[in-house]
């Protein structure tokens, strides 16, 4: 796919993790939507905002915490007067205990992408990072273990606050979950890989174990995820990059333009170029 569709951030660290703080401005702030090959984690002390992630409008309500998935395309539009900490973290990040919390938090199948917190866990959520921060500004010893170690913890937290936060407990996952393992394998594969039992393959399963696993956690079929997942990229496409339809369909690797309006237009009841209107009219006015 073509990067400069819609602008791609990379992590320039010398460890793979970075801290930024989000401090008061002259006036507001809109930064242009874009994307990453890293993890964010976004803790809003205080300010107001909209925060665009994947198509959905969040109203920023301080104290609070939102996360953004390698992938993501995303815009934040804050007032002047905001004040937080953004964690960026590479996929490769070695978390100890906090694989399983990551995977919880920032997994694509789970809507949420904003946490409320208390001042007491934003309190303590500062704290770490805090700690974390100390330690990267050091020269020398093992930085990157010790902020990884941190960072672990961090995400063992935010995933307990956001699990208190839900209506309905989320489901336990471990680090040999089939389910987010199939997820993470789509993510990275969808643009070329699209049958079921090529997954399932990978994951060392049946075609149909597989079905029945994601059928129990998330009431649809495996095949679905696939799709929706694809769906996904073609909205982020058609409202953000500066594409023509055609083009769209090739980075999708749908090389029959015919063949992507059919596809786009059973998936959501719309053509792309009607959707395309649709959207843009929506969120840029």
């Amino acid at each position: 796919m073509k990067e400069h569709a819609i602008p791609v951030h990379h992590l320039r660290s010398r460890i793979p993790t970075r801290v930024e703080h989000i401090a008061p401005a002259k006036t507001a702030v809109n930064n242009g939507v874009h994307r990453h090959d890293f993890h964010e984690l976004f803790f809003f002390a205080n300010g107001s905002g909209e925060h665009m992630i994947d198509l959905e409008q969040i109203t920023v309500k301080a104290p609070c915490m939102h996360v953004v998935a390698p992938g993501q395309v995303h815009q934040l539009q804050r007032s002047a007067d905001m004040q937080g900490l953004v964690v960026m973290f590479g996929t490769d990040a070695h978390l100890g205990q906090g694989h399983a919390a990551r995977a919880e938090l920032f997994a694509h199948a789970d809507g949420s992408r904003a946490f409320a917190l208390d001042s007491a866990q934003l309190r303590e959520a500062q704290a770490l990072v805090q700690q974390m921060q100390a330690e990267i500004d050091r020269s020398e010893g093992p930085v990157a273990e010790i902020v990884e170690g941190y960072l672990g913890i961090l995400l063992i937290k935010c995933a307990h606050w956001a699990r208190e936060g839900r209506t309905a407990p989320a489901a336990q996952e471990g680090t040999n979950d089939v389910v987010r393992r199939f997820i993470e394998l789509v993510e990275r594969g969808y643009i070329t890989e699209r049958q079921v039992h090529h997954y399932a393959g990978q994951l060392a399963v049946s075609a149909d174990h597989l079905n029945e696993l994601v059928k129990a956690r998330l009431d649809c079929t495996a095949s679905k995820v696939i799709q929706d997942r694809l769906f996904l990229e073609a909205k982020r496409l058609l409202l953000h990059a500066e594409m023509s339809i055609k083009e769209v369909g090739y980075a999708l690797n749908m090389s029959d333009p015919a063949y992507f309006t059919r596809w786009f237009s059973k998936m959501d009841g719309r053509t792309p170029a009607d959707y395309r209107t649709h959207i843009r009219d929506l969120y840029k006015g």
